[in-house]
């Protein structure tokens, strides 16, 4: 470990220093690196260093002794994959993550005969754990090359726990009798769009439309769900052609998307319609969660709340849906951190001024520098307001999280028990697995809602095996 500690920021050093490690002719060398590696892969709450560095040094050693370490790192993986249905959710998930990343580095050979279980277990019960996880791995490795690569090199038996081939869902790209009104609107927004014509004349091409619910429900005066629609699924398809044109049409329309999503709920239903248009792409659907957030289009809150909504409770137990709420908790503790930063550049700055003002002998020097010293304070005034709104958002953002998960583990518990069903499934374990990673992965934040959370959320009243989560994670920080 001293050796990884001092050198883990040159991953080519650091392993060749692991195979100078004086007295390695009298040990087991490779063993011990792959145990040592592995425990650091797979050391909870998360790894002290990336999961990428990792997985370079694993890389890298295996190409430095390629005639003994991929042998014991074979032996070390298969000894995990016997393990799956006993591991704990992070874990796997962490495990399968590297498996692709070490596969995409040997152009994809593996002893995939050795699994061949995974076939037959996935027409029996497509919930075993095993078929899940190279259902997982096959969808890492699809980040990683092109579809018609991944299928030639897998081998045809495993051809079934391949993702589907990723395209878009373009909704409108053909008139149906169904869509006939909206694909002839999303038709003219097109030709608006190319005529580079001004925002009131793009939302006049939607004017046929209903203010209101589409598919045959009654409307919904709330906000013009069908409006929305036409412009997020015309806005997507003209900028999927690379991530690069969809943060230029994101920019670019961000006033029209906004024109037709005026609250929450016309926000969730937005997410919603960008992940029936990615379907087969949950790669490009989590890059545009950062884009949401980061163009300011959608709050972190109504990222949370269609996460845990009905629409997506099928994706619950894939690892792309929680990759989308870590993506949207970071973006939370990154923008307070970085407010605060500018909050302690401001009041320094403040400082400086007042500094200067205080030495100014000069009537006119002086009335300059308390005008400066003005403008100072309200930038402190600023930051100040920002660091309180973004905190608020942060604040709401934890809240939301945990009482869906209360929300949800607590409905499965009940259907179970009036179902006469076994309440402990996989399903459960693995769900319960995430509130336990995300209370402890967070717990800097979460320790400042303790009061709140106990008050509220995790009160007497509720299921056991929910309240021991919390209860274990105040073991955990006491």
């Amino acid at each position: 470990m001293n050796v990884i500690n001092s050198k883990n920021l040159t991953k080519k050093e650091c392993a060749e220093s692991l195979l100078r490690i004086s007295g390695r002719s009298s040990m087991p060398l490779n063993y011990m690196l792959v145990e040592v590696l592995f425990g650091g892969l797979l050391e909870l709450p998360v790894p002290r260093y990336s999961e990428l560095f990792y997985g370079s040094i694993l890389v890298q050693l295996c190409q430095l002794m390629a005639d003994h370490l991929p042998q014991v790192l074979a032996q070390a993986v298969a000894y995990v994959y016997e393990r799956l249905d006993t591991m704990n959710t992070v874990l796997v998930d962490r495990f399968g993550s590297w498996f692709a990343y070490f596969l995409s580095n040997f152009k994809y050979h593996w002893t995939w005969s050795e699994w061949e279980e995974c076939v037959n277990l996935n027409r029996t019960d497509q919930n075993h754990p095993k078929p899940k996880f190279l259902k997982e791995v096959f969808l890492k490795l699809l980040w990683l090359t092109f579809y018609e690569k991944l299928k030639d090199v897998i081998p045809d038996e495993f051809v079934t726990l391949l993702p589907l081939k990723p395209g878009y869902n373009h909704k409108f790209a053909e008139v149906t009798p169904e869509n006939n009104l909206q694909a002839k609107c999303a038709k003219a927004l097109i030709e608006s769009i190319k005529n580079k014509e001004g925002l009131d004349m793009m939302l006049g091409s939607l004017d046929p439309l209903p203010d209101g619910a589409i598919d045959g429900r009654e409307l919904d005066p709330v906000y013009p769900e069908a409006k929305l629609e036409v412009v997020v699924q015309t806005i997507l398809r003209v900028g999927c052609k690379s991530i690069s044109h969809i943060s230029v049409a994101l920019n670019r329309f961000r006033d029209l998307i906004m024109a037709v999503m005026p609250n929450q709920d016309a926000k969730v239903c937005c997410l919603k319609i960008t992940f029936s248009f990615f379907k087969t792409n949950h790669q490009l659907m989590c890059i545009m969660i950062e884009k949401y957030l980061n163009f300011q289009l959608i709050e972190p809150s109504c990222i949370v709340s269609w996460i845990f909504s009905p629409y997506m409770l099928p994706h619950f137990d894939r690892l792309y849906l929680w990759q989308m709420l870590d993506t949207t908790i970071k973006f939370c503790i990154k923008r307070c951190d970085r407010i605060k930063v500018e909050l302690e550049k401001s009041k320094v700055k403040l400082n400086e001024k007042k500094e200067q003002e205080a030495g100014a002998a000069d009537p006119d020097i002086a009335e300059k520098r308390k005008q400066l010293v003005q403008a100072a304070e309200e930038a402190v005034d600023h930051y100040v307001k920002l660091l309180e709104d973004a905190e608020r958002s942060q604040k709401e953002v934890f809240l939301i999280v945990v009482q869906r998960f209360i929300m949800i583990l607590t409905d499965h518990i009940v259907r179970s028990e009036q179902e006469s069903r076994y309440t402990q499934t996989l399903w459960f374990r693995c769900t319960r697995d995430r509130l336990r990673q995300t209370l402890v992965q967070y717990r800097r934040e979460v320790k400042r809602y303790m009061v709140t959370l106990q008050t509220l959320l995790f009160t007497p009243e509720i299921e056991p095996k929910i309240l021991e989560c919390f209860t274990q994670f105040k073991g955990y920080i006491a």
